[in-house]
């Protein structure tokens, strides 16, 4: 079990009113962060820019971890829970879900439910230093522009050998503001969603698999495999579809894919009887 611990430093009271703030229609600034908002179709409807001081005018939180996840270290975090992101940029009840969009095609989702249980931080200083000046990761990667932590992390969901990790989110470029259905609906099994197994393959995959693994428009592009092609290679080549999600790196020598050593063949057929419930009607 992944957990944390957090000494929550001080709240900065600030102005939580949007419609205050002063978007630009273009960025200025390479530190700028973009937010758009998606129609009804998933497509761009708006893009505004918000400058980095001004999301500072935004309500604050400071806290101290023991463990900063992306460089294994110690470190003061400064930012705005995403409970305050809808407040801020979600105003209209319609938009359920905050996506970050990342360097390299990596995305997570926010899902309101996700926000209440796990409360979410966009980053904005670490150790009381702006992006510029953050620290590498271990692996040499830069965080920013922005990036999304966690104020704490405690699994809520264990699905066989399944356990939910946090979605944590380094260099982060744009966030959307979206619906459920134009987001994480994209990974709703319409086919036999009364199955269990559909609904622990469902959960699983959207934990483990959608910020690189795209459902058209949705999901990240950072794996060359959509979730239907991921399908395929399940139904035609089992073993070596169950070796490579345990071990990626047994099978492609560079994959950037994290191992998940403890998914067991109750979790793989959960997963499998989803990816074959979604091949059906993509």
């Amino acid at each position: 079990m992944l957990t944390r611990t957090f000494v929550v430093i001080a709240f900065l009271a600030c102005n939580s009113n949007a419609e205050s703030l002063q978007p630009s229609p273009t960025s200025q600034n390479s530190q700028d962060l973009q937010v758009i908002t998606l129609d009804s179709q998933g497509n761009p409807a708006m893009r505004v820019y918000y400058s980095y001081d001004q999301l500072l005018t935004l309500p604050t939180v400071t806290l101290k971890t023991e463990r900063d996840l992306n460089t294994n270290t110690p470190a003061t975090y400064t930012g705005i829970y995403f409970s305050d992101l809808f407040a801020a940029f979600g105003h209209d009840a319609s938009f359920e879900v905050i996506g970050a969009n990342c360097i390299g095609g990596y995305k997570q989702y926010y899902d309101r439910d996700y926000v209440t249980r796990h409360r979410p931080i966009l980053l904005l200083k670490f150790d009381d230093k702006p992006p510029a000046d953050w620290p590498k990761s271990e692996q040499g990667n830069v965080l920013g522009p922005y990036c999304v932590v966690h104020e704490s992390f405690s699994p809520t969901e264990t699905i066989y050998g399944y356990v939910e990790e946090p979605r944590n989110a380094p260099r982060v470029t744009s966030l959307e503001l979206t619906s459920f259905n134009q987001s994480l609906g994209h990974f709703a099994a319409k086919e036999s969603a009364n199955d269990p197994e559909v609904v622990k393959g469902q959960k699983i995959v959207i934990g483990s698999c959608i910020s690189c693994h795209n459902a058209g428009k949705a999901g990240g592009h950072t794996a060359d495999a959509s979730l239907r092609l991921l399908g395929a290679k399940a139904a035609t080549s089992k073993e070596i579809f169950r070796k490579k999600v345990i071990d990626p790196r047994s099978t492609s020598p560079f994959s950037r894919m994290p191992p998940h050593p403890t998914f067991d063949d109750d979790t793989f057929n959960a997963l499998e009887a989803y990816l074959k419930a979604m091949m059906v009607i993509q």
